[in-house]
């Protein structure tokens, strides 16, 4: 019989703080609740001020624009484990809607879905022993699979196994506490990712679907959606408030 179930699907928005400037950053404070300008403000460097308005204003114009509401009309909460998530009172104007951001380098990137979702990017020329990290919290096969690669490429190929844990513990929603080392992944290719885990996670392989990606030069992004089928992604470039573009990106 056939599956009369709509496929899932998963939107990425992607902001260059580089293209933002002064006038958007005004523009985003004033779309802003007092409780995030007040957390906003908490930021030590002005680097990190700036990206986290873009962040936010980004979450919102986008959230904004799918419940047909403006971007400072929409209400936003800390979930249990201190995830952001829509109010009930968002969530019961239609179908579930779940997002993710994250941020890296010049990044901030966005995934909105109807299924829990988590998204990981990172810039790779920053320096770090990626050697010593995966010793410490890679799981089961990642090692040796990371390990089997040479020198030269077991820098990169960090970033897909690192990417993909992160947005996993994203999507769960559970933080850090869920545990690194209580999972893994096994990447025979960039189509056919698989993950292992502990039981305690009290979690099912199947019901995930993952995606590991090297959009653009320089940046690692990893996927994870709560599905058992496979979604349709689609990719824009934004500068909210400002103007929304499709991204010519091969991630389907």
């Amino acid at each position: 019989m056939k599956d009369l179930r709509p496929q899932p699907a998963i939107t990425l928005f992607l902001t260059r703080c580089s293209q933002i400037d002064e006038a958007d950053l005004t523009a985003y404070r004033a779309i802003l609740s007092q409780v995030e300008l007040d957390r906003n403000q908490r930021f030590r460097f002005a680097k990190d001020r700036h990206r986290d308005l873009i962040s936010r204003a980004l979450l919102r114009t986008e959230l904004g624009k799918v419940l047909s509401l403006p971007a400072d009309a929409i209400e936003l909460e800390a979930g249990t484990h201190g995830k952001p998530q829509l109010t009930s009172t968002m969530q019961s104007t239609g179908e579930p809607l779940t997002f993710n951001v994250s941020h890296a380098g010049d990044w901030v990137i966005l995934a909105l879905s109807s299924q829990p979702v988590g998204i990981d990017i990172e810039y790779t020329p920053r320096n770090n022993d990626v050697m010593a990290v995966a010793g410490r919290y890679f799981y089961g096969a990642e090692l040796k699979e990371l390990q089997a690669f040479s020198p030269d490429e077991q820098r990169e190929r960090f970033f897909d196994y690192w990417t993909l844990k992160e947005a996993y513990i994203k999507a769960r929603g559970e933080g850090i506490s869920l545990g690194l080392a209580n999972f893994g992944f096994s990447i025979a290719s960039a189509n056919a990712i698989r993950i292992s885990m502990k039981p305690c996670l009290n979690d099912c392989p199947d019901d995930w679907q993952f995606w590991s990606l090297t959009p653009e030069n320089d940046y690692r992004l990893g996927l994870a959606l709560k599905s058992g089928a496979r979604a349709q992604i689609a990719c824009y470039e934004s500068a909210p408030l400002r103007y929304t573009a499709k991204l010519d990106w091969r991630v389907n």
